[in-house]
């Protein structure tokens, strides 16, 4: 009986200080479609302003889009500019990016806030859409100024991956 406990223990012994993988795994869902990661050539015009002085009528720009998970990171290598965009929601199209992006400045007792709202919709390695930007300028909580602007994008891709 002696061995039969003494053997019972040496096993459980064994089982308990064996070393043991442990797997994890995560779901990943995907907030940006894949064929809009790359450099790209990008136009913007101007379709409609309430403040066209504010505004630039066009720009050519070339950017590098990256990013991971709801993580867009978007780069003008020729300006310097560099954002990372939470994107809050995915869309419903599987070609299509979707986000909106707020910046809020204060200074001398006024608050500017820039908003975004960007819609762009990816054909083989082209992308269309829309850019709307609103600047509101505040004093004291009331909105004494809103200038909006809507943009015309396209973009044609210069390199990394092709979409599917």
């Amino acid at each position: 009986m002696k061995k039969l406990i003494l053997i019972c223990f040496a096993f459980c012994f064994l089982l308990l200080s064996s070393n043991a993988m442990i797997l994890k795994g995560s779901v990943n869902e995907d907030y940006i479609p894949n064929g809009f990661y790359g450099t790209w050539g990008v136009i913007s015009k101007l379709k409609s302003s309430n403040n066209p002085a504010l505004f630039n009528s066009e720009s050519r720009d070339v950017w590098v889009l990256s990013g991971h998970s709801n993580v867009l990171v978007l780069e003008n290598l020729q300006s310097g500019a560099r954002s990372e965009i939470t994107i809050k929601q995915k869309s419903n199209k599987k070609d299509t990016l979707k986000f909106e992006r707020e910046k809020v400045v204060e200074k001398n007792g006024e608050k500017t806030v820039y908003r975004e709202i960007v819609e762009f919709l990816l054909i083989k390695d082209i992308f269309t859409g829309n850019d709307k930007f609103i600047v509101e300028k505040w004093k004291d909580g009331v909105l004494f100024q809103k200038s909006e602007a809507t943009y015309i994008v396209s973009g044609v891709k210069i390199s990394g991956t092709n979409p599917k």
